[in-house]
């Protein structure tokens, strides 16, 4: 691969992640409709925990995480796939797709208070009015909470719950790479966290009526574990080597937006003032936040 084109292949890795993403929300939405989220939830990182596994056999990975990092190796698998998926799935099964996206997108937010708390880095001005916007954008947004097609409040805190847990893992997985290689941490995010997924998801895997599952819901369930977990997982980190973590985190803003998009196409999620001007608030306290990191200090 020559240098020009290399930027540009990195950039088209980040864009295809965000899509994978976005429309994995609406596509989950729709094998709900025939699958019990937690039973849909077990499946889908059985087969994904089973192809990365493969993969770290092929590339002689090591599985087991060495014994100095076993302590972080079990607050990544909690974090990031144990506890994040039970309240992503039972959240976003009682939200909006669109909703479940916006309010996950928050999760750098979180991520950034938690390193400010701990002491690790200092919070500027522009990063606090940022982060005050995007709470208030989060507030209004949960209050606004109506009907099935603006979400559950319920829901919406558990898709916020989600995104807390989820900006642990990125705040421990920040600190692993001293112990574990990228794929390392991802097997010990995925191989426990997929122990405890299955704790809490095999009484829904063993009461499910598969009769009632077609084919079409099968296939999603294969692409959610395929496209989002495994693919869009390594594009993303492709392009993070490439164009640096600031550049490429700012894509992520368009998950909410193209996750958006593909509900009303896919699952017919209407949209009000409320619901779009708290989502603009939102994404602005975002911005503002990711513009205040990338200043001199």
């Amino acid at each position: 691969m020559t240098a020009p084109l290399r930027r540009p292949l990195a950039v088209l890795a980040a864009l295809t992640s965000v899509v994978i993403w976005a429309v994995n929300y609406p596509a989950m939405k729709v094998a709900f409709r025939e699958f019990s989220p937690l039973a849909f939830t077990g499946w889908r990182f059985l087969l994904a925990t089973t192809l990365l596994f493969a993969e770290a056999l092929v590339r002689r990975e090591r599985i087991v995480p060495p014994p100095g990092a076993r302590g972080l190796a079990l607050l990544l698998a909690l974090s990031g796939v144990g506890l994040y998926q039970w309240l992503y799935a039972l959240g976003l099964a009682s939200t909006s797709g669109f909703s479940a996206a916006l309010l996950n997108s928050v999760s750098p937010l979180i991520a950034m208070l938690l390193v400010v708390l701990f002491g690790w880095e200092r919070m500027s001005k522009l990063a606090g009015a940022g982060s005050l916007l995007a709470w208030g954008g989060v507030t209004l947004f949960v209050a606004s909470s109506r009907g099935a097609d603006f979400g559950s409040t319920a829901g919406n805190l558990m898709c916020l719950g989600a995104a807390t847990s989820w900006a642990v893992y990125n705040v421990a997985s920040a600190r692993a790479g001293r112990l574990l290689s990228p794929l390392g941490a991802q097997l010990a995010a995925f191989g426990g966290g997929t122990v405890l997924v299955l704790a809490y998801a095999l009484p829904d895997m063993l009461r499910q009526d598969y009769t009632r599952v077609s084919s079409s819901t099968w296939a999603i369930l294969v692409l959610s574990a395929l496209l989002p977990l495994v693919v869009a997982f390594r594009l993303w980190l492709e392009a993070v080597r490439t164009l640096g973590v600031a550049q490429t985190t700012s894509f992520g803003f368009l998950v909410p937006v193209l996750a958006g998009i593909a509900s009303a196409i896919f699952t017919g999620e209407q949209f009000n003032a409320q619901k779009v001007l708290s989502a603009v608030v939102v994404l602005s306290g975002l911005a503002l936040i990711r513009v205040a990191r990338t200043l001199p200090r």
